[in-house]
């Protein structure tokens, strides 16, 4: 089944990641649902369909970006990116227009926002790193657990479980290096989290843009700040 033309495709890292992480299963039942047709689908209409597919594509990449933010902030774009799916679900079910079209621009606003906080916690992150010479700080308090190319349409990305090892609050900055086949250096992503609690342990997302059919990631260097 084609999609309909106002249906964009997954592209970019921050769709893969959102598909991923947050709303596969919804997303890929929203956009398997839309018809090149003018024909009605199951009585609906294509174009709310495809407005409620579009809108929870935007929630679910705003909430994977989220994962970068501090917890508060990743907690309350995780709820926000759920109540908007479930949002553009009843609109689709309802074949609701007008509902499809509140909630498609509301995402698209959403994920925005949400892109312009993870702007700044990236180059925040990519500062704390600019003056650290060798791997850094905070090597041993990062993890790294691989995403198969397979599930992200062959860009590289990554899990990064940082655990705040001392008996301070603090903020972490993280390169990670994403390698070929060959070990050679495909691409390189900083991302970084704040306010890590002592002993606590938090979940970010690292993702490239460059497609590699094999991919593996290292740290290359982390830094507690």
């Amino acid at each position: 089944m084609s999609p309909h033309p106002r249906l964009r495709p997954l592209t970019g890292p921050t769709a893969r990641a959102g598909a991923i992480l947050a709303a596969a299963a919804a997303l890929t039942a929203l956009a398997a649902a839309c018809s090149s047709s003018e024909k009605t689908v199951g009585g609906i209409s294509p174009a709310v369909v495809s407005a409620a597919a579009e809108a929870s594509r935007h929630a679910a990449s705003a909430a994977a970006e989220a994962s970068e933010l501090t917890g508060e902030d990743a907690s309350a774009a995780a709820s926000s990116a759920a109540a908007l799916i479930k949002e553009a679900a009843l609109a689709r079910a309802a074949s609701a227009s007008a509902a499809a079209a509140s909630v498609e621009s509301r995402a698209a606003a959403f994920e925005s926002s949400v892109s312009a906080q993870v702007s700044m916690a990236r180059q925040s992150a990519s500062a704390a790193l600019s003056g650290v010479s060798g791997t850094g700080n905070a090597i041993g308090d990062v993890v790294l657990t691989g995403v198969p190319t397979t599930a992200t349409d062959g860009f590289p990305a990554a899990t990064v479980t940082i655990t705040n090892s001392t008996s301070q609050q603090a903020n972490y900055a993280v390169q990670v290096d994403f390698l070929d086949s060959s070990g050679a250096t495909v691409e390189t992503v900083v991302v970084g989290t704040s306010n890590v609690a002592p002993g606590e342990r938090r979940t970010v997302l690292a993702h490239g843009d460059q497609k590699v059919a094999a991919a593996s990631a290292k740290v290359a260097r982390a830094q507690r700040f």
